[in-house]
This record gives structure tokens, sequence and C-alpha cells, in this order.
């Protein structure tokens, strides 16, 4: 482990640490555009210069400005990040940048989160002496849902080598010689991968954009908050962005022990189910659409009666997109009437496992809980059937995917008699109600899944959800005091 001296602090720190990461040690950011610790280390932007010295062969002292990604920390070396040569450096590298980048900021996407942006103010020139007329070349459509702003791009390579190394796609390259230098793809070759939406967020300036998110919002307006995606047992974490309590994008979390600094395309395209217009927000006294509303307590009296009804016979279900919460909430209900007669139903939807070249990896399970389902609720729905009658049941299904019960699954529930259901929307499980209860989606409620390497991982609401609406875990514990209250003896006058 080498030992170095960072602007006048001595640090010791991991080999094969490059300066930035030393320089990251002792607070001093230093910026970089084409550097990224998933990718290849090119060095070709230069903006990361910094003065270096550092003992040489026979005594010789080598001195001078290296680029800080490609340098790795070495035994007594003395960095600065802020001397004049660097300052210098870094504005001449910025006005060359600049030549030809478009003074549309007030336009830009990226405005807000751009990295060219951002350092331009910090370590920029105040004034531009380029007179010329800058260069202008078109806008690209890459695929059906990113768009290259071509004059934007400032060719630091990020986008090539992750499709190229980290996706193993390689569908974009630098194209031409010279000053005519840009990305492109190769002809009849759209970026068309399942990971494709990274490079947006990889991209530091405005020239890879989203076209789903393109002139939404600015970001300055967007709140951000942490969450987990329920896209599949991997549990990868997200940042979701709302404005005036609309989800509006997804974002990657970085979390090394889950998914890394990125996400599949999956995950981004989930927050339009939460903004779905069809959904359940008022009990009713069946699953059809020629039920009749009820009022909450009503909806919460009639459940409890089948339930009461139903005894120790009752049968306690849950979808694995429940969560962890949610499941302790049955297993209780179960407990007040003395029912041990508790499963879950396995996800019937599922895709082919994918693994990357980087080390990304998405599993086949589209399900975020199913390890918590197996450890609260014990067994499926399958062998809780085959091991005796039951009549009654309550039934959770506060998924966003309304395909994850098989035929079979549902001809069980038709067995079971009457049936609470707890759900978002209509669904093939709602439709068998005889008493619906709506529910909430994950991004709004507090809640906490299992994925499938044991983690559990937790969440706040980033929305409010609609009016009408309860979490499951609420409603369950609405359905056990009903219970209890009605267990109590009346009191004698």
């Amino acid at each position: 482990m080498p030992t170095l001296t960072v602007n006048g602090t001595e640090i010791t720190v991991p080999d094969g640490t490059n300066l930035i990461g030393a320089a990251a040690k002792v607070g001093s950011h230093v910026p970089h555009y084409c550097y990224h610790p998933d990718l290849e280390v090119v060095a070709s932007c230069r903006i990361c210069f910094v003065y270096r010295e550092a003992p040489g062969p026979g005594g010789h002292v080598m001195k001078g400005l290296v680029t800080a990604c490609s340098t790795p920390a070495g035994d007594g070396m003395i960095v600065e990040t802020d001397s004049d040569d660097v300052v210098k450096a870094r504005q001449d590298i910025l006005e060359f940048l600049l030549i030809n980048h478009p003074t549309d900021c007030p336009v830009c996407d990226q405005a807000g989160e751009c990295k060219l942006q951002d350092y331009a103010f910090a370590h920029g020139h105040t004034h531009s002496r380029m007179t010329e007329a800058k260069r202008t070349l078109p806008t690209k459509e890459l695929s059906s849902g990113i768009r290259l702003y071509t004059n934007r791009c400032i060719l630091c390579d990020r986008c090539v080598r992750f499709l190229r190394d980290y996706v193993g796609t390689g569908e974009l390259s630098i194209m031409n010689r010279g000053n005519r230098n840009e990305i492109d793809i190769f002809p009849g070759m759209p970026v068309d991968n399942v990971m494709a939406g990274n490079i947006v967020n990889l991209c530091p300036v405005g020239a890879l954009l989203s076209e789903d998110f393109l002139f939404k919002a600015r970001v300055w307006n967007l709140r951000s908050t942490p969450s987990t995606c329920p896209g599949c047992s991997k549990g990868c974490n997200t940042h979701l962005d709302q404005m005036n309590n609309e989800l509006q994008r997804v974002r990657p979390k970085p979390n090394m022990k889950v998914q890394g600094r990125f996400i599949c395309d999956k995950a981004r395209e989930l927050y339009k189910t939460v903004r779905s217009d069809d959904r359940l927000v008022g009990a009713s006294d069946g699953g059809d659409e020629s039920s009749r509303e009820l009022s909450w307590d009503d909806g919460v009296a009639k459940a409890s009666d089948i339930i009461r009804d139903a005894g120790d016979d009752a049968v306690f279900i849950a979808t694995t997109h429940t969560s962890n919460e949610a499941l302790t909430a049955l297993r209780e209900l179960a407990s007040v009437v003395g029912s041990e007669r508790l499963a879950y139903i396995p996800n019937a939807h599922s895709w082919p496992e994918q693994s990357f070249p980087g080390g990304f990896t998405i599993p086949g399970d589209t399900s975020p809980n199913t390890p918590g389902a197996k450890e609260i609720l014990g067994r499926t729905l399958e062998e809780l059937i085959a091991d005796g009658q039951a009549s009654g049941a309550v039934v959770l299904n506060t998924s966003w995917n309304l395909e994850n019960v098989s035929e079979q699954d549902l001809e069980r529930l038709k067995r079971l008699g009457r049936l609470v259901v707890i759900d978002v929307k209509r669904s093939a499980i709602s439709q068998l109600a005889d008493v619906l209860l709506p529910g909430r989606y994950w991004a709004e409620e507090r809640a906490s899944f299992t994925n499938d390497q044991g983690l559990e991982q937790g969440h706040v609401p980033s929305v409010i959800a609609p009016e009408g609406t309860r979490s499951a875990e609420r409603t369950l514990r609405d359905l056990a005091q009903a219970l209890e209250t009605a267990q109590q003896p009346e009191a004698v006058l």
C-alpha cells in the first residue's frame, strides 16, 4: 500500500488506486470526463491533469503534469491538484472542449447535471476567444429511445467503451478522423439492448439524452428519493425522481453489493406503472366492474366477516411481489383466527437470465421478494391445497406485473370459496374477489424486499398515493383489529 502526499497531506491508499482516488481521500475532486471506474482507462480528455513529483531511477525526481486517471499512486509521490500549472492546463482543456460546443444550456435536458457546465464555472475562462463560426452536426436517433445531440459531444468515449466492453454489443464507435470525429452507430445496427439506457447516465454532457425524459422537467425541479427496483429478484438500487407528485424517471443508485453502478432498461420503465390511470381507489363488494362501491369501513367489515366465518380453515396467501412488512402483517392476521394456513403464489412470469461481460446480471425471477415470501409464509399455494381442505382466503397481489399468476394457481384460488383480495388494479386475481380492497405500489409506501442474495433492502415512499388507497400492511392490521374487536365479549352493565 503506497504512501504519498496529496495537497500537503500524507495518506496511504490501497494498491492500484489512481490519483483521482487518492485525491478524493483528502477531499479534493479531480475533474474528469472520459474516466469511469467500470470502464477501460483511456486518458483522452486530459481534464484530470495534476502536478506530480515521483522518485525515479538513479535518484532522479520526475516532475510535471500527469493524467490522474491513468497514473497509479506510488510510494513517495508528491501530488498537487490545484497548482498554477494545473489550473492553467484545465482552463486550456476546457477552452478547447468549448470551441464548437453550442451555448444551448437553457434548452438542454442535462443542464443542472452537466459536468461540462459545472467544470466551466469552476475551472474555465470567463469569456471565449473563439470568433469563428462553430461547427454544426446533425442530431441522430441511436435507437427508439436514445437521441444523440452530436454538437454537444466532447468525444469522451464513455458510451463506446460501455457498449463494447461492459455490455459486449458494441453498437457505437467513433467515426471519421481528426476534427471530423463523431460518435455514430454502425450501419443497420441501432443501439438495441437492455442496458442501453445507461449510456445516457454515463454521458457527462448533454449529448446523449433519453427521449422518454426529453423536455419533461428541469432537473432542479425534481425531488429524488432512494428506492429499490421491484422488477426482478436482483433488487437494484435506484433513484426515483418526481415532480408535482408524478414520477418522471428512474436512475441508478450505485450499490456495489447489489448491482454496481448500472440498472437495466426494464427498471427504467417501471415508474410508468405507478402513473397508470386505471388504479383501484376504493373498496368494493366484488372484483368485476359491475361491483358496488363500499366505504372503507364497510369494506373492512365485510372482509372481516369472510375471515371470521372461515375461522381456522381460512387461508392467507400472497404473491412474491408483496413486501416483508405486508407478509408479516398477513401472518399476524392469520394468528388472530388461529389459522396456520399460510402460502405464497410463485411467480409465473419470467424472462431468460442474462449476463454481461462487465459482470452485470439480470436474473430470470421477476419477483422482488421470493426469499421473503418463502421465509415468512413457508410453502406454495399448491402445497397448501394438497395438504387439505380450506375455505375463504385473504390474497395479496400488490404487483406491477399482472401476469404473475399461473392458470393452475388461479384455479386453486377459485376453489377456496369467498375471497378477500388486496390489489392495486384489476387483475385475474381481483376478478375472483368477494371483497376488493385497494393497495399501493412499491413507490407509494415504506417497505422492504429480500433479494436473491438474501439481502433485505428497504425504501421510503417517493410519491403520495391516491386518496382512497391504503398500504397492504395497514389494511391487514385494520382487518386484524376488526376481528379482535368482534371477539371481545360485550361489557355487562
